[in-house]
């Protein structure tokens, strides 16, 4: 089983998204069904949860990609807090659902252009101390 361990702002977040693009209807590819299978198997932290070894809104993540010798980091963030140039990748996006509640140490297989999908491993997750203030779950569409 693929448990993911969410904070409450980050399932409410997810259960937003998901609920938008299920009511797109029958679209060729839908990440609503992706969310709802991830929500299934989430599990949703206690506001005062002392882990600090989770993926999460706001920390940066260390990641292993395959052939790749340097570990390369990015930043989870809010949809609209995202900016590639700083390295913060939306939560909603393919790689960001791939990584959020996944415990350091965790595998997850991510697309990465053509042919099959590579496995990436979370190497290590630390609070984004630029991102201090945190936003409650405001989901947009776009």
């Amino acid at each position: 089983m693929d448990t993911r361990f969410l904070t409450s702002e980050e399932a409410t977040l997810l259960s937003q998204a998901a609920e938008h693009w299920l009511r797109l209807g029958d679209v060729e590819l839908n990440p609503g069904e992706h969310v709802l299978k991830l929500l299934r198997n989430a599990a949703v932290r206690p506001r005062a949860c002392p882990r600090e070894d989770i993926a999460s809104l706001n920390w940066t993540l260390e990641l292993a990609l395959p052939d790749d010798p340097a570990p390369q980091e990015l930043t989870l963030v809010c949809p609209g807090d995202d900016d590639l140039s700083l390295a913060r990748v939306s939560v909603l996006t393919l790689l960001g659902l791939s990584f959020v509640g996944r415990v350091v140490g965790s595998v997850a297989p991510l697309q990465l252009g053509g042919g099959p999908p590579k496995v990436v491993k979370l190497l290590a997750a630390r609070r984004c101390t630029a991102l201090t203030a945190r936003r409650g779950p405001a989901f947009r569409a776009g």
